[in-house]
């Protein structure tokens, strides 16, 4: 299987309008830390992971905000983005 990236993109800009038309511009960030299973176990659904780490909505965002501003977005700031994105989801189903 491939993943199309314009595929990805339409989907998500699709979710965002439809949260824009709901009146959603922005969103409160109640809540920040979150359960982070570590990338070499990620992938791996045969072993338990054996460490779990924390991340911060807010630093994912404020990570985000910077790399924009200083042109430096890299596939990396994907992981970033999809804790974001799961905030989202789990906050605002719809």
């Amino acid at each position: 299987m491939q993943i199309e990236l314009s595929f990805l993109e339409k989907i998500v800009n699709t979710i965002f309008l439809e949260m824009k038309r709901r009146g959603m511009d922005s969103v409160p960030l109640d809540e920040d830390f979150y359960w982070n299973i570590p990338s070499e176990s990620l992938f791996d659904p045969y072993n338990e992971p054996n460490q779990l780490d924390i991340g911060q909505l807010a630093e994912d965002y404020e990570i985000l905000r910077l790399a924009h501003s200083q042109h430096s977005l890299v596939s990396h700031n994907l992981k970033n983005v999809s804790a974001l994105m799961r905030f989202l989801s789990e906050k605002y189903p719809f």
